[in-house]
């Protein structure tokens, strides 16, 4: 079963690579695919930090098997994992509802809760904070990089990264893991539509800036598109409002 085996990698040595291609049962409709990739160009920067990224974002609810999008608390990082916008409550603009409503998007949410409910130390996903990020990063001679932008843990216990679209001639991109920040056991690289890299904190994790190559012009841009789907275990006494 494949979520075993994701589940299995990801409690084993702290990542897990698979597509989700791969569930019988996750189907794509050409037509919400379109729409999804479209959305990607029009997101706004995000200018809490550097590294030239779009960025859309929506928080999940899960209650009674069915999910609820919206903003339901504030959306900020400790300094302990994030040293560049830790402690600031950051407010990005929503996912559009053209896309939320589309069942290839929620299939993408609803297969990642489905693996988070068979690891065994997380706690129901009715009690974690759930949230989505779309990103672009949008390369051109003036690179585009993560933040932070290298080896680091997240403050959130699971973290899915989905890729939706990567321009063929982008330079990195490529996805770092490591047991400790001062060896790099692999380089990963998602190549297909909804190739996903998960990890927890058994690992650190990173990905290469990202560049056009240096033959093409001053003017021109790649991108690397990514659906980010978050879980973090709540401290206690917190709660959705």
């Amino acid at each position: 079963m494949e979520i075993d085996n994701i589940v299995q990698d990801l409690q084993g040595q702290g990542y897990a690579k698979f597509n989700l291609k791969n569930f019988t049962d996750f189907t794509i409709a050409e037509d919400e695919l379109k729409i999804l990739k479209a959305n990607f160009a029009d997101m706004p920067l995000d200018t809490y930090s550097e590294g030239n990224r779009l960025r859309n974002y929506i928080q999940v609810a899960w209650q009674n098997n069915e999910v609820t999008y919206g903003k339901f608390e504030p959306y900020q990082q400790t300094k302990r994992y994030n040293p560049v916008t830790g402690g600031v409550v950051r407010d990005y603009q929503n996912i559009g509802a053209e896309i939320l409503k589309t069942a290839l998007f929620n299939k993408i949410v609803k297969t990642d809760i489905d693996i988070v409910k068979n690891i065994e130390d997380m706690p129901p996903v009715e009690e974690l904070m759930i949230g989505v990020h779309l990103f672009r990063y949008n390369a051109g001679k003036e690179p585009a990089y993560s933040s932070p932008a290298w080896l680091h843990k997240d403050d959130e216990d699971v973290v899915f990264m989905h890729l939706v679209d990567v321009s063929e001639d982008l330079v990195g991109g490529e996805s770092i893991i490591a047991k400790h920040p001062k060896r790099i056991d692999r380089v990963l690289r998602m190549k297909k539509t909804f190739d996903t890299l998960v990890v927890n904190h058994r690992c650190f994790h990173a990905v290469t800036p990202m560049s056009v190559p240096e033959e093409y012009d001053d003017n021109a841009f790649l991108h690397r598109d990514i659906i980010l789907v978050t879980f973090q275990k709540r401290e206690t006494g917190e709660g959705i409002e």
